[in-house]
């Protein structure tokens, strides 16, 4: 049975002898945990001897159990002609393998009332499966299997590459603003390989071939590539033996080498104007700026993080507050800034003006609010109302096992450790108002800036 394996001549169960559990699922009483303050107490860590990363954490409060995989190879591992290919093969992984052929997956998830999904990211491809508990050894066998047994067939291909490029299409081409962001990567990474698109370019979904994909899967889908992360009602001594029943077989895998991710600082102001067929106006902004895995000085990143609140995190925030209640030079304004990259990362600013209003007008008092922060204090009133709205945000987004797991995966697999996670609060109640200055003089300065303006075609 999937629950246990009673048969020690069998190496494996089979994955169809789990349709019993249909019939008669294993039920036992699960240990619950005492209330813990910190939540790495509950994680546990392990390397099998394949290389493979196992992450188990142990909630009690539903009998659901997710796992998340999560491969070190995403859009900016990409070169050449292939940009693409990794989300081109997370495709490819619901397409079946020697064992379970076709859409057999897809109908598992739904024979057993599971929840499956994948993305692809530019540091990372990760999948994932949501069950109830009873059914985690179906969903490890499951994906052990196509770690190591997918089947790449052509008239798979031919059906999928069609599919990808109906999403380029509906996502990118047909969406003014996300064609504009595309371009704006260009010259907001210029040497970073940050600048490719996840989903590649039309061109380069036109000439990938089938034994492209291949051989991106036998480069680079690995045990020793890979990070395995499960949350839920679960025993975590019984869940360990569990995945080295399915994945302690695979062998491990000579890498490639990872594409460089780190961009040059202060390299010089950028920009670029497009017209594209949008209603009104919009203004990009981002600054070059350090994550916690580049950053020689941690507390710039934690900084950056609380300037990205000061400045956005509500109605009542700065620029909400002047620039869209007060002034009403703008319809919105968004900021944004991943501290958790593998790579350097930007810091980004996103406006829309008021009708009447011009991208040289918003631009001037967006700057404005970014002197402000160089040359005036921030209050500690506001700063520690922004970190206990933050502190108190990050925490209801560990609630659900969805989020515990999405973390701990993005921190593992960004080279960074899950048990930073009950680190970070005192991270970020430690800046202070002369680091929000210290951080916006350092990194927000011209050199450092690429700026798009995308405006109305006016042709018809």
């Amino acid at each position: 049975m999937f629950g246990k394996n009673n048969n020690k001549h069998l190496e494996k169960p089979s994955i169809f002898a789990g349709i019993l559990l249909f019939i008669c699922p294993i039920y036992y009483s699960p240990v619950y945990a005492k209330p813990e303050n910190n939540l790495t107490h509950s994680i546990s860590k392990y390397t099998l001897d394949n290389g493979l990363k196992v992450i188990i954490r142990e909630d009690h409060r539903s009998p659901m159990v997710m796992t998340q995989i999560w491969y070190a190879v995403g859009s900016s591992d990409e070169s050449g002609n292939q940009l693409g290919i990794s989300h081109a093969l997370e495709h490819m992984m619901f397409k079946g393998t020697t064992r379970v052929p076709n859409d057999e997956f897809t109908r598992l998830s739904r024979l057993y009332g599971g929840s499956v999904n994948a993305a692809t990211f530019t540091n990372y491809t990760n999948y994932y499966q949501l069950y109830q508990k009873d059914f985690l050894a179906l969903a490890l066998e499951v994906e052990a299997d196509r770690m190591s047994n997918l089947l790449l067939r052509q008239q798979d291909f031919d059906t999928e590459i069609k599919v990808v490029m109906e999403e380029r299409r509906q996502r990118t081409d047909d969406n003014p603003r996300a064609l504009a962001s595309e371009r704006f990567r260009w010259i907001s990474y210029p040497t970073s390989h940050y600048r490719q698109p996840v989903i590649g370019y039309m061109k380069n979904l036109n000439t990938l071939q089938l034994n492209d994909l291949k051989k991106w899967y036998e480069d680079w889908y690995a045990p020793n590539n890979a990070i395995l992360v499960i949350v839920g009602d679960i025993d975590t001594k019984q869940t360990l033996h569990q995945v080295k029943q399915y994945f302690s077989s695979i062998p491990a895998k000579t890498l490639p080498q990872r594409n460089d991710v780190q961009e040059h600082t202060n390299i010089g102001y950028r920009y670029m104007e497009v017209k594209l067929p949008v209603q009104v106006p919009n203004l990009f902004f981002a600054w070059n700026v350090h994550s916690l895995a580049t950053a020689q000085n941690p507390q710039d990143v934690y900084a950056l993080v609380m300037i990205k609140n000061i400045l956005d995190s509500g109605i009542t925030t700065r620029l909400q507050n002047n620039l869209v209640r007060k002034q009403k030079l703008a319809t919105s304004v968004s900021v944004s800034y991943d501290p958790y990259n593998r790579g350097d990362s930007l810091f980004s600013v996103t406006a829309l003006p008021v009708e009447g209003i011009s991208l040289e007008e918003i631009e001037k008092a967006l700057l404005a609010e970014i002197e402000n922060l160089k040359n005036t204090p921030v209050s500690n009133d506001e700063l520690n109302r922004v970190v206990t709205r933050y502190i108190a945000d990050f925490i209801y987004s560990q609630d659900d096992i969805a989020g515990q797991a999405r973390m701990i995966g993005t921190l593992e697999v960004n080279g960074l450790s899950y048990q930073l996670i009950d680190q970070l609060q005192q991270h970020y109640e430690s800046v202070t108002p002369e680091d929000i200055q210290r951080v916006a003089n350092t990194y927000f300065n011209q050199n450092n800036l690429s700026n798009m303006h995308i405006l109305p075609d006016q042709k018809k």
